[in-house]
C-alpha cells in the first residue's frame, strides 16, 4: 500500500510537472509554432495588406500545403528577389515559413530601415516554423520588406516558402502615413522698433545713435517744439551700451541751433 502511494504520489508530480513547463513554454527561432501564443494575432499570406514583388512569387494552396497555416503558403521563386512589404502597429513581429536542406541560407529583412537575415535552410522539411522574431520594437506603426539576399545554391524551384506573420498587434495599410503630431509653434516675440538717427552738425560733423524708437520720438517731439520756440535749447542723446568704455553712462548733448539736418533711418529686431 505504502509503495502504491509513492508511485502516485511520483505520477501526480510530473504530471505538474510537465503541465508547468507547457504554461510556461514560448516560442523562439526554430519553433514549430502552429497557433499564435497569447497576445498574438497571426495574419495568413494571403492577407491583402501584404505588398508582393510581381511574378516572384507563386500561391500555393490544398494538396501541396496541408501542413501550412490555413492550408496556403507562397514559393519565393528561385533567384528572383521575391519581395514582400507591409506595415503593422505593434512591438513583436514573428515570420512563420517552411523550412528545407535545398532552401536559401541567406533571406533579408528590413524593419524601418535596419537590415538583418536570417536562414531557411534546414535538415528537414519544416511547416509553420519561426524563421525569424524581433521582440523589442517601440510599440508603432513599423515598415518590414522581405526579399530572398542569396538564392539557394541547389537546383529547386523555390528559394524558400513564406506561411504567415504573427504580431502583437496588427496589419495597416501598406500606404498609410502616420499623422505628424502637432507641435507647439513658439509665441512670436513682439518686434521692438529701434532707428538710426544721424544728426549733421552746422560745421558739417555727423553724430550716428542706434536707438528705441522712443528715443526717437522724444527727440523728435523736442526738435518740433523747440523749432516753434519752446522747450530747452539742448537734447540729450543716451549712447547706452555703445563704446560705454570705463563709464557708467554717456550722453551726448545736441543743441538745436548748432543740427543742420538728421536722418532716421527705422528697423525692427525680434
Amino acid at each position: 500500500m505504502q509503495k502504491l502511494k509513492m508511485i502516485i504520489t511520483t505520477l501526480f508530480t510530473l504530471v505538474l510537472l510537465l503541465s508547468f513547463s507547457t504554461s510556461t513554454y514560448a516560442a523562439t527561432v526554430d519553433s514549430i509554432l502552429k497557433a499564435p501564443e497569447e497576445g498574438w494575432t497571426r495574419f495568413d499570406d494571403r492577407a491583402p495588406e501584404l505588398v508582393y514583388s510581381k511574378d516572384d512569387w507563386e500561391l500555393l494552396k490544398y494538396d501541396v500545403t496541408a501542413a501550412d497555416y490555413n492550408q496556403t503558403v507562397l514559393g519565393a521563386k528561385h533567384k528572383k528577389k521575391s519581395e514582400i512589404k507591409f506595415k503593422f502597429e505593434g512591438s513583436k513581429i514573428r515570420l512563420l515559413i517552411n523550412k528545407s536542406h535545398s532552401y536559401s541560407k541567406k533571406v533579408a529583412i528590413s524593419i524601418d530601415g535596419k537590415v538583418e537575415y536570417f536562414s531557411a535552410n534546414n535538415e528537414t522539411w519544416i511547416h509553420q516554423i519561426v524563421g525569424y522574431e524581433k521582440l523589442d520594437l517601440k510599440y508603432g506603426i513599423h515598415e518590414v520588406i522581405i526579399w530572398t539576399e542569396t538564392p539557394s545554391e541547389n537546383v529547386v524551384t523555390y528559394d524558400y516558402r513564406f506561411d504567415a506573420i504573427d504580431i502583437n498587434g496588427s496589419l495597416v495599410d501598406f500606404n498609410y502615413v502616420e499623422p505628424e503630431v502637432p507641435t507647439t509653434p513658439d509665441p512670436e516675440q513682439p518686434s521692438v522698433g529701434r532707428a538710426i538717427l544721424v544728426v549733421t552738425m552746422t560745421t558739417g560733423l555727423e553724430k550716428e545713435f542706434d536707438l528705441p524708437m522712443s528715443d526717437v520720438n522724444a527727440f523728435l517731439n523736442w526738435y518740433d517744439a523747440r523749432d516753434v520756440g519752446t522747450g530747452p535749447a539742448k537734447f540729450a542723446i543716451n549712447k547706452y551700451g555703445n563704446n560705454k568704455g570705463p563709464f557708467s553712462k554717456r550722453t551726448d548733448y545736441v543743441i538745436f541751433d548748432k543740427i543742420l539736418t538728421f536722418e532716421v533711418s527705422e528697423y525692427n529686431t525680434n
